[in-house]
């Protein structure tokens, strides 16, 4: 595998029911779904008829994105349990206020702090998501496409760079069918080519600022 293209789920219900997101499973909202056929529109144009994997988180919202964007790249994706968000166990299908009030304490060392009761860790889903990459490494086309989450691709990216640990605290900004493109180069390094592209989406209008801009 020499390129690996990212894509977060688009719009989804819980992100304006006020439900916090996680293993929280809701559809695309109809801008969600009109994000997911523009994403699909651009990397037709990207990729060409570049042959390709192509797997999604079976969460409703990944799948569903995944679904809308196979349809015009001709292909139907690998539905895996691995590209799952971090996992917020008990805290699933809570308000923010509900899952506030059965937060874990904070405890050290941060990676393996436990949010919620029966949730997951960072090292924890570091863990699958490494472990999923892994096993796909070896696939027969050169070019991945992989449909995700938030978190879960912050996760990609840092496997992919071969981050240890002590780099948590670097982050980016993945919003909802955003472009992310991984590859190797000619000196075999691993580089970023393309991060959290939403081009496409404010080319047409369906981009939504997120609550930090706000």
């Amino acid at each position: 595998m020499k390129h690996l293209i990212l894509i977060r789920h688009g719009e989804a219900e819980h992100l304006l029911e006020g439900l916090v997101g996680g293993w929280t499973d809701t559809k695309l909202t109809e801008i969600g779904k009109q994000q997911a056929k523009c994403t699909g529109e651009r990397l037709s144009q990207l990729i060409k008829d570049t042959p390709f994997n192509f797997y999604t988180s079976d969460l409703s919202r990944a799948k569903e994105t995944a679904e809308y964007i196979g349809d015009i790249l001709g292909k139907k994706p690998v539905v895996v349990s691995e590209l799952r968000e971090l996992n917020n166990g008990m805290a699933a299908n809570l308000s923010k206020e509900e899952a506030k009030k059965i937060k874990n304490p904070i405890t050290d060392p941060i990676l393996d702090w436990v949010p919620y009761p029966e949730a997951e860790s960072w090292n924890m889903m570091q863990k699958r998501l490494s472990e999923f990459l892994d096993k796909i490494k070896n696939d027969r086309n050169d070019l991945t496409i992989l449909v995700s989450h938030g978190n879960s691709i912050i996760s990609l990216i840092h496997s992919w760079l071969g981050f240890s640990t002590d780099m948590f605290n670097i982050s980016f900004d993945i919003q909802p069918c955003s472009i992310t493109h991984l590859r190797t180069n000619h000196w075999n390094e691993k580089t970023i080519s393309r991060l959290n592209d939403i081009s496409h989406l404010e080319n047409n209008g369906i981009y939504k600022v997120d609550a930090y801009f706000t």
